[in-house]
């Protein structure tokens, strides 16, 4: 189910994600896996991270997708 029309549902979850994660958390997509939990992907702090809900425990679990680095080049004198 989509769940990108529900705007009070996408401020609950994306308030959730920034006291877990941060200030900085942003959700990306959200969608209900059953009745019981919800699932996402959001970005924080230079990660994209995936996320599970569950409604029985409301317990927010992440797990990390992938990092953005931001790489330098040193130049040789």
């Amino acid at each position: 189910m989509d769940l990108s029309a529900s705007p009070e549902l996408r401020r609950r979850l994306a308030g959730l994600l920034c006291r877990e994660l941060g200030d900085d958390a942003e959700l990306v997509s959200l969608h209900a896996d059953g009745d019981h939990r919800l699932r996402g992907v959001a970005i924080c702090a230079g990660r994209v991270l995936s996320f599970v809900l569950a409604a029985e425990d409301q317990r927010l679990r992440t797990r990390p997708l992938f990092d953005l680095l931001q790489h330098r080049r040193i130049r040789s004198r």
